[in-house]
């Protein structure tokens, strides 16, 4: 067998057994039969094809994350900015711009699947609902 695929397949044996994708007596057979008794040629887990898809896969969702929140936060401060510019002094304009927002995030938490945004919506809403009962007073 070719040298490299008998270094691919070990390093996915070891993926396996330090991810328990499979029992580890069966990993262990199958590298005693890649490496023929000898435990010297044992390869790292890193090396594996799908440790290295899910490194990757795993920077993408970081990253993706990221960008919903960064684009949650610029509508906030666009609708703030939108506020103070033409309708300062407006509380209930503001309360409402805030409401639509909470909404969006509840919105996107919902479709997205993403929790944060769905806690984030609530919690806004809740604190706008608080905000709106100290000041009726």
């Amino acid at each position: 067998m070719n040298v490299q695929r008998k270094k691919i397949i070990m390093a996915e044996i070891n993926y396996w057994k330090q991810n328990k994708l499979l029992p580890e007596h069966y990993c262990d057979f199958l590298i005693t039969l890649y490496t023929q008794g000898d435990h010297e040629q044992e390869i790292s887990a890193t090396e594996a094809i799908l440790s290295k898809k899910k490194k990757k896969v795993k920077l993408r969702a970081v990253f993706i994350q990221s960008l919903y929140i960064l684009i949650a936060f610029a509508i906030l401060g666009i609708s703030l900015k939108l506020w103070t510019l033409f309708f300062e002094g407006q509380t209930i304009l503001l309360v409402g711009m805030l409401i639509v927002n909470c909404l969006l995030w509840l919105l996107a938490g919902r479709l997205l699947k993403l929790l944060y945004f769905t806690i984030s919506g609530v919690a806004g809403l809740v604190m706008i609902v608080i905000f709106i009962m100290m000041n009726v007073n």
